[in-house]
């Protein structure tokens, strides 16, 4: 091709000028297009991955099918840290980094400054709103740094609402600064919120409310979805709990309302996912979510089968009616968001904060070496090898396990001269001398990174230097801490508590089963990269690219 030769045509340049300027606007136009009026973040508390493949067939294709068969199915999903608990998993999953970053290393934690256990969202400062009760002290204040929320705020000035039954669920992926908040308040069956967001409630929860759904079920019977036939396993599991003003654990379980907790009865049953589900409704049209030119987001967070799952297990018949029921409750709400906004122009994420071990019971049934662990005698265990070795057990500022983590009292130790390497020696020789431990690692370990194997990088990703303990013991596979006979929990780095379901659905995600690894950390990158928008500081994930379409 020949050189271009002068003089150049001036004209032609700025009409070249102007239809580059057409066209780059125009795919600004059609990228603007393609954002969704609204993202969706739906955690269910406490549900394991596996629940997606053992109830599949029994799913309607409306609800956890119409995810599984019209997104993107992350079959390896995971979380890459431990303790695997409720404010830990919603401080990560819109975050993009685990507790070592964000802080919130547990449901709670021992404060050292302040020498006590606090809450992950305990605020001092804060006041209920919606409440005459004065003990709601909550807010995000302990979260270090920023999320989602927060980042698509800064974007797109979106609005932002979180919703849950628990507050540690509302406020933690909510970021720092949302339009709103909510909890239900078992006293009163109403939604609060704390003064940290708003002086008092928007006139369309007061509204929502004062319709008092929660006293609709009193007394309801709480019944299987199918036929007794239909589901896996006995329905009188050994190591089974009882719901509040009940004796039996067999279908069909009624909710009682107590005069001293009004309403606690709803939360472990089926019915606070629907009423939640309707709350999340009347905030989509209370905040007209979805109705403006950026997207906007709002974040469920359903509690009930976590609430359910610690008293019946994820192997009961309760748990299976649990699943199915939210199946019901997501495919009405889609159908909801459908009409409202339309699917086609919302992002939608599900997933869980962690999963669940079985009842020791049933695990010893499948011949599984399980146990249930009392801590306190594991303490007093502990305190009497320490005196045998030091004269004293004095040593610590919390005489509690705090999610496997103790606090050593380094003036006590100066002043019995007493080595701290030395002390985490005696720890580590003790715990290995019960059988209940897998692992233990001292503060030095993980503070240089000296933490090999899957276990050792997840309590590493879990551990925070400001907060975290100066060593933390890890139970073996199946041990459960308890001190009762019946239940279970969660908290470990094991495949029941760690995999979890991941689905996205979405015009901007190619639907299909994927198979590769797919960490808790990896859902804030590949969000962001469907928005065009930075990550939060922090995020230690990567974009999942084989489920997003090409731009």
């Amino acid at each position: 091709m020949a050189a271009p030769t002068f003089p150049i045509d001036f004209k032609m340049k700025k009409r070249t000028k102007l239809a580059f300027a057409f066209l780059a606007g125009l795919a600004a136009l059609q990228i603007h297009a393609a954002m969704p009026k609204l993202v969706v973040t739906i955690i269910v508390d406490q549900m394991r991955y596996d629940y997606l493949e053992r109830f599949h067939d029994q799913f309607s294709h409306g609800g956890f099918r119409f995810l599984m068969d019209h997104g993107a199915f992350m079959t390896s999903a995971h979380y890459n840290y431990c303790p695997t608990v409720t404010a830990p998993g919603h401080a990560s999953y819109l975050s993009g980094t685990p507790p070592a970053v964000h802080g919130i290393i547990g449901n709670d934690w021992f404060d050292r400054q302040k020498k006590k256990t606090i809450a992950a969202v305990y605020d001092p400062a804060c006041e209920g709103v919606g409440t005459t009760s004065t003990n709601i002290h909550v807010s995000p204040l302990n979260f270090i740094g920023s999320n989602f929320a927060d980042q698509l705020r800064l974007q797109y000035q979106s609005k932002v609402v979180s919703v849950s039954m628990k507050d540690r669920a509302a406020i933690l992926p909510g970021g720092k600064k949302p339009n709103g908040a909510y909890w239900f308040e078992s006293r009163t069956g109403n939604f609060i919120t704390s003064s940290y967001y708003m002086s008092k409630l928007p006139d369309w929860l007061n509204a929502f409310n004062a319709r008092a759904l929660a006293e609709r079920y009193r007394e309801t019977n709480w019944n299987r979805l199918l036929p007794a036939s239909a589901y896996q396993y006995p329905d009188d599991g050994v190591g089974e709990d009882h719901l509040i003003g009940e004796t039996n654990v067999v279908f069909p379980h009624v909710i009682h309302y107590t005069t001293n907790d009004h309403y606690s009865a709803i939360q472990p049953t089926p019915f606070s996912n629907e009423l939640l589900a309707e709350l999340a409704k009347a905030a989509i049209e209370g905040e007209h979510l979805g109705d403006g030119s950026v997207p906007d987001l709002l974040c469920i967070s359903f509690s009930a089968i976590d609430l359910g799952g610690h008293k019946f297990g994820p192997y009961s018949q309760e748990m299976q009616d649990l699943v199915l029921r939210l199946d019901r409750t997501l495919e009405d709400f889609f159908r909801f968001l459908d009409k409202r906004i339309g699917l086609k122009n919302c992002e939608i994420v599900l997933t869980a904060d962690h999963g669940v071990a079985p009842l020791p019971e049933f695990a010893r049934e499948y011949g599984l070496d399980a146990e249930r662990v009392n801590e306190t005698t594991l303490m007093t265990s502990l305190s009497n090898r320490l005196t045998h070795v030091y004269g004293t057990n004095d040593l610590f500022l919390s005489p509690n396990f705090h999610y496997g983590n103790l606090y050593y009292d380094f003036d006590k130790l100066k002043q019995r001269k007493i080595k701290p390497a030395a002390l985490s020696s005696t720890i580590r020789k003790w715990a290995f001398s019960t059988g209940k431990f897998e692992e233990v690692y001292t503060r030095t370990q993980l503070l240089r990174g000296d933490a090999p194997g899957l276990i050792g990088k997840m309590v590493l990703n879990g551990y925070n230097a400001e907060r975290s303990g100066d060593i933390v013991l890890t139970m073996k596979p199946y041990f459960i801490p308890s001190s009762g006979k019946t239940g279970t929990t969660h908290g470990t780095p094991y495949a029941y508590d760690a995999d979890i379901p991941m689905l996205m659905f979405g015009s901007a995600f190619k639907p299909g089963r994927y198979a590769g690894d797919f960490a808790i950390t990896d859902i804030v990158p590949t969000l962001c990269r469907t928005l065009h928008m930075d990550v939060p500081p922090g995020c230690i994930g990567k974009p999942f690219l084989a489920a997003l379409k090409e731009k």
